[in-house]
């Protein structure tokens, strides 16, 4: 299995919220929740912290996976959202936003992201 790691752009108060809520709308999606496993990856804890922010959603995926699928799930969730925080994936030191659900930037991003297997 691949990891992919996604973090939200999101104000300091409201990214944490906005991570979680993308966690549970992906586990939700039966093209990315039935066939990938989504966790929240804990910030780094700082000394006087309380320790409970996270910094990234990670997707977990096989070979199988469509990619196509996670940005589209991503995209539908960015509608959905009063605030449209752009969304970062990054996989194998390549990042990609995610900002529009223009299907033809969608399917750029996804070849962007295939390209660095």
């Amino acid at each position: 299995m691949m990891p992919y790691r996604l973090a939200i752009a999101a104000p300091d108060h409201a990214g944490s919220r906005s991570l979680q809520q993308l966690a549970e709308w992906l586990r939700g999606d039966e093209q990315v929740g039935d066939h990938a496993e989504v966790d929240l990856v804990a910030a780094p804890i700082e000394e006087g912290d309380m320790g409970s922010a996270f910094d990234a959603v990670q997707v977990v995926v096989d070979e199988g996976f469509q990619l196509a699928n996670l940005l589209l799930a991503v995209a539908t969730w960015r509608r959905t959202t009063p605030v449209k925080p752009g969304v970062v994936i990054e996989r194998n030191g390549v990042r990609v936003t995610v900002d529009t659900d223009d299907p033809e930037k969608i399917a750029q991003i996804a070849e962007a992201l295939s390209d660095a297997s």
